[in-house]
C-alpha cells in the first residue's frame, strides 16, 4: 500500500525562491523521520560517489552543514517573530 507522507514544491517567483513543504496529517511522526532521514541518507551515499571521498568524512562535513543551516533557518525566524511582535 503507497500513501503519500509529504509533499516539497519550490517555486521561483521573481528569482526568489519559495519552498512549500506539506505533512500529511494523517502520517505518523516516525514515518516522517524515516523519510527525512532515508533521503539525507541517499543524498550522503550519492555526495560520497561523486566525491570518492570515506562514508565518515561525508556524514561528518553533512552533519556540520545541516547542524549550521538548521541553527540558521530558527535564528531567521525568531528574528521575523520578533519583528512581528515589534511591529503590534
Amino acid at each position: 500500500m503507497e500513501r503519500e507522507i509529504l509533499t516539497a514544491k519550490a517555486t521561483d517567483i521573481n528569482n526568489d525562491e519559495q519552498f512549500n513543504i506539506h505533512i500529511n496529517g494523517r502520517a505518523k511522526q516516525n514515518e516522517v523521520e524515516f523519510i527525512l532521514v532515508r533521503s539525507m541518507y541517499m543524498l550522503l551515499t550519492h555526495y560520497t560517489k561523486t566525491n570518492h571521498i570515506p562514508f565518515e568524512k561525508a556524514l561528518h562535513e553533512y552533519s556540520e552543514a545541516i547542524y549550521a543551516q538548521i541553527g540558521a533557518m530558527h535564528d531567521n525566524e525568531m528574528r521575523a517573530m520578533s519583528h512581528e511582535e515589534d511591529t503590534d
